[in-house]
């Protein structure tokens, strides 16, 4: 974490209400991701998200558009039509951004989302093949229509980075750290592992959150996130459920690897009785 990302807002507490600060039950200094690779994973990840241009029939007010995208060189771009709403207003004006948001069933406002902001223009025709490439690999269903003489891509230049984590949880993201990130390598295995984890090897969690972390009055545990670098789980305490986060000792690059290392992390636990 940088020290831009330390310095995060803090929510108010209601009035009238005395806020409990529990106590951190891991290592406050473990590995985890930056903001600007969470940012860069979710953008990679998603297909769908919000465009939002000036729309000049409107008065300049905002105007939002579901739209398809796919990430190129760092920078989303969309296959749109000449006759859609939102190509008319970036004709006129280039600026917008672009809001992309996680799914889930959870509280929607404790799920991530990033919204990155920049001049949305057409691609030169000689950008077109390797974007059409790009585009149609997250989007195959767009080879009906990618070649309509209406259609064009455009591309937003990603000039500044929102990051919102959940609750407690946002930064600016810096545009050098933006374009110098990779999507997490792990992320396309994340939802088998933690599946397997959570149907076959809870024991081996509750382990982990016993010996190595300060959550020791632990009796069930399950794993919510797993990344290049560690992984999250929701331990079972006397306190209620806490968060407690691991960190690999390699870094990994696939499903292979984190079976790897949490195996190796549980042996460990285990010769610590």
């Amino acid at each position: 974490m940088t020290e831009k990302e330390s310095k995060l807002p803090r929510h108010g507490v209601p009035k009238g209400e005395r806020r409990v600060q529990q106590e951190l039950l891991y290592d406050p200094d473990v590995a985890t991701p930056s903001h600007a690779e969470y940012s860069m994973t979710m953008a990679c990840k998603k297909v769908t998200a919000t465009l939002c241009t000036i729309s000049k029939n409107l008065g300049n007010y905002p105007y939002g558009s579901f739209v398809t995208y796919a990430m190129y060189n760092g920078n989303p771009i969309f296959l749109i039509s000449k006759l859609a709403e939102h190509t008319k207003n970036l004709q006129a004006d280039s600026k917008s951004s672009l809001l992309i948001a996680e799914g889930g069933d959870e509280n929607p406002l404790a799920l991530g989302r990033v919204t990155l902001v920049g001049d949305c223009t057409k691609l030169p025709d000689s950008e077109r093949p390797s974007a059409r490439s790009i585009f149609l690999e997250k989007h195959p269903s767009a080879r009906f229509y990618v070649d309509f003489e209406d259609f064009d891509f455009y591309c937003l230049k990603v000039d500044s980075i929102r990051y919102i984590g959940g609750f407690g949880r946002m930064s600016w993201v810096d545009s050098d750290d933006w374009f110098k990130s990779e999507p997490d390598p792990l992320e396309p295995y994340a939802d088998d592992i933690i599946e397997h984890m959570n149907d076959d090897h809870r024991d081996a969690m509750v382990i982990l959150c016993q010996k190595m972390s300060k959550a020791h009055d632990t009796t069930d545990a399950t794993m919510v996130s797993i990344d290049r670098y560690g992984f999250e789980m929701s331990a079972v305490t006397n306190d209620g459920d806490r968060p407690i986060r691991l960190a690999f000792n390699n870094q990994i690059e696939d499903s292979e690897g984190a079976r790897k290392e949490i195996i190796s992390l549980v042996q460990t636990a285990r010769k610590s009785d």
